[in-house]
């Protein structure tokens, strides 16, 4: 069910990775949003908390997505901030829906690909036979 050994070390480093991605990227790109788009709340919406949760959300994820063995697994954790992202901010501001959706699904996919791609090889050299020597 879980990782173990290298391939977890490995998996948490990408995770570790993702999320540091993600906490930096995250306030570059809304300001790049504001200052080329505009103010992206209007009236009396604050989208604010929502962002904040679904950031949290996202963050918190990442070590356990790292951990889980099975693929499935995975993308359920995944899916979980990814659809709170969508259900709190598709109505009131698509952009920064998308924007909370697809960069940060984008990266733990790819996290997800390379660590389980790394675990297939070391598991595939491990289980090779070495030839005997005589």
């Amino acid at each position: 069910m879980f990782l173990h050994g290298k391939s977890l070390l490995i998996s948490l480093l990408l995770h570790l990775l993702v999320a540091a991605l993600y906490w930096t990227m995250m306030p570059l790109g809304m300001n790049w949003y504001r200052d080329h788009v505009g103010f992206s709340s209007h009236g009396n919406i604050g989208l604010g908390l929502a962002q904040y949760y679904a950031f949290v959300l996202f963050l918190g994820a990442q070590p356990l997505i790292a951990v889980l063995r099975p693929l499935a697994a995975k993308l359920l954790v995944l899916a979980i901030p990814l659809a709170f992202a969508t259900w709190t901010l598709m109505h009131n501001n698509p952009p920064r829906m998308l924007y909370f959706t697809v960069g940060p699904g984008v990266l733990a996919l790819a996290a997800i690909a390379a660590s389980m791609r790394f675990a297939a090889r070391t598991t595939t050299w491990s289980t090779r036979k070495e030839p005997a020597h005589e």
